[in-house]
């Protein structure tokens, strides 16, 4: 009778958590202003065009805007509805090619959509936006951030398309800065995998979700009526981030351990909880995407290669958290701690090592890492409610190529997939490019089968 009543008391528990979960983010949705609008920034090559006149058409009537230094125009409209976007092509500087077509645009929220119309590539439509049309008059491969599939095809979509034609030099040079960047992402979302993986065992299928959750965190913060910047809203994702993994960990993992569930149940948990959480956020953000408010100026130019504020700062911040890790791991007492529950639970047990608070802290700590990640895959590409879940693949990918349970093979398999799946576009339409780097996992994995840092370990 009384296992009877801590299972009520157990199950109550997981509903009140999620209840209480739903119930915040919608509490913390982006309050929207009275009026409606819609930001379009307009550029060519990763530059912003000021000057240019942009007309907004819809069933209402019609209202223009200019663009200003930063190339955006804030065009105020009617209401949700479909609009039909274009250019004044005489307000266009001279050498910056006009859109070959209009931008079929869908409000389907109030409030303030953001739209980015990139010149002489595609267009790529934000918080309201269902059927981004093509833009470009010169696009050499379609931008991975449009469409109207809910789709996207990871780690190309924060720079400029444009840098795809030219010389060979060029292009390679294009292709392995693209790779750096999403790598560097990719691997501090892997990180958070591989840990936990290390310390429990357990494949989580809902990590792609602690990703969008970031994401959204930061959304709803630099849209609201507080409107932070950048930094602030990522440093508020690692927090509620962190946060959102201890809750996990204390209502769902922590009790199914302790009940010495096993791994395969918990692994089916995990999917159930993904499925639960991406359609939570559909609920409450909607199945369209959203562009984060950011400048699209390009910061930096490596190797030619322009590169925007965030596709900047957002590599250097993943390569900061990424050496705090790893000093964490190999000078820290607690990173002792985490290699030993690694390698042995039980015999870290008997050392001393409170292996759940081990396991708490590699919780709370990968779920902050995947915030951050969020956050910086809603920067370079855009945000849907299937973000996480898109790469996840790719995540479970670099760390069975790293390693499974290292956190330095995480990093080396993320950079090396990404690398792979920009150059395989050389040869392979890019809407594969995915299926090149499972290709490449499974070549690596049969000369490796550990993986590049794993350790070999024996059988019976």
């Amino acid at each position: 009778m009384a296992l009877t009543v801590r299972n009520r008391i157990a199950f109550l528990s997981i509903v009140s958590a999620l209840v209480f979960a739903v119930c915040g983010l919608i509490a913390v949705s982006p309050a929207h202003a009275d009026g409606d609008t819609i930001r379009v920034t307009v550029t060519n090559e990763g530059q912003p065009v000021s000057g240019v006149t942009v007309l907004v058409s819809g069933a209402s009537g019609d209202s223009s805007g200019t663009t200003d230094d930063a190339g955006r125009a804030d065009v105020a409209v009617s209401g949700t509805g479909s609009y039909t976007i274009t250019v004044d092509e005489a307000t266009l500087p001279a050498g910056v090619p006009a859109p070959g077509g209009p931008l079929e645009f869908d409000k389907v929220s109030s409030g303030s959509s953001f739209v980015a119309l990139k010149l002489g590539e595609e267009a790529t439509a934000g918080s309201s936006a269902s059927t981004p049309a093509t833009a470009g008059s010169s696009a050499s491969s379609p931008s991975p951030t449009s469409g109207d599939t809910g789709t996207t095809d990871t780690g190309t979509s924060g720079e400029s398309t444009s840098a795809d034609t030219g010389s060979f030099g060029h292009q390679l040079a294009t292709k392995m800065v693209r790779g750096t960047i999403f790598g560097l992402i990719l691997a501090l979302a892997a990180i958070g995998v591989s840990l936990i993986y290390g310390t429990t065992g357990l494949n989580n299928f809902a990590h792609g979700e602690l990703v969008s959750f970031g994401g959204f965190v930061a959304y709803v913060a630099m849209t609201s009526s507080a409107g932070v910047n950048g930094w602030v809203a990522m440093l508020l994702a690692l927090i509620i981030g962190g946060g959102f993994g201890w809750l996990q960990n204390a209502v769902i993992w922590h009790p199914l351990r302790r009940k010495h569930v096993g791994l395969i149940q918990i692994m089916i948990v995990s999917i159930g909880l993904s499925l639960l959480l991406r359609y939570v956020y559909a609920f409450i953000f909607g199945p369209n995407r959203l562009v984060m408010p950011q400048s699209f100026d390009a910061v930096a130019s490596p190797f030619g290669v322009p590169v925007s504020y965030w596709g900047l700062w957002g590599s250097v911040l993943c390569l900061a958290l990424i050496a705090a890790v790893v000093l964490i791991l190999e000078r820290t007492r607690l990173g002792k701690s985490i290699r030993a529950v690694a390698d042995n639970k039980l015999l870290a047990a008997t050392a001393g090592i409170a292996v759940e608070r081990v396991i708490l802290v590699v919780w709370v700590g990968g779920a902050a890492l995947a915030a951050v990640s969020g956050v910086l895959v809603a920067f370079y590409q855009t945000l849907s409610f299937q973000a996480g879940a898109q790469i996840l693949l790719l995540i479970f990918a670099a760390v069975t190529l790293g390693g499974l349970g290292s956190a330095y093979g995480a990093l080396v398999g993320a950079l090396i997939l990404s690398w792979f799946v920009e150059l395989s576009t050389f040869v392979i339409p890019t809407s594969m490019k995915n299926v090149a780097a499972m290709l490449v996992m499974i070549a690596i994995l049969l000369v490796r089968p550990q993986g590049i840092l794993g350790k070999a370990q024996r059988v019976g």
